[in-house]
């Protein structure tokens, strides 16, 4: 009984004090302001799988409120699609698609394995 007592008990005194605690932020007029860096960064990468086919890059770059980048990959019909982007400020995502023919391209094969069933013989062993 005691233990429950004790456990009403400090619960009633951590509301009271997330209550206080709460109240003097307000009261003295803290708060908290997020400051941001200027954002600037610069990345790039390409991929090309012989295995699997799969050929695609991307490039982009930012400072502060301006973006724009570029990113291409090879479709399954034998195109490059590239896509250039900018964003500036507020302007949204504005984006221009390019798909060209690649001369000679031919998609990669899928490699067939045979998988030879062996019919499990069941030992039978008595005691």
């Amino acid at each position: 009984m005691s233990l429950k007592v004790t456990i009403v008990l400090l619960a009633f005194v951590g509301a009271i004090a997330a209550q206080h605690y709460y109240q003097q932020g307000h009261q003295q007029g803290h708060h908290e302001e997020e400051h941001y860096a200027p954002a600037h960064y610069e990345y790039a990468y390409d991929v090309h799988d012989d295995h699997t086919g799969d050929v695609h890059g991307q490039k982009e770059s930012r400072k502060d409120h301006t973006t724009q980048g570029e990113y291409y990959l090879i479709d399954a019909d034998g195109h490059k699609r590239t896509v250039t982007y900018h964003v500036d400020g507020k302007s949204g995502f504005i984006a221009q698609v390019h798909r060209e023919p690649i001369k000679g391209y031919q998609a990669p094969q899928p490699q067939v394995h045979k998988v030879l069933a062996v019919p499990v013989q069941k030992a039978y062993y008595q005691h």
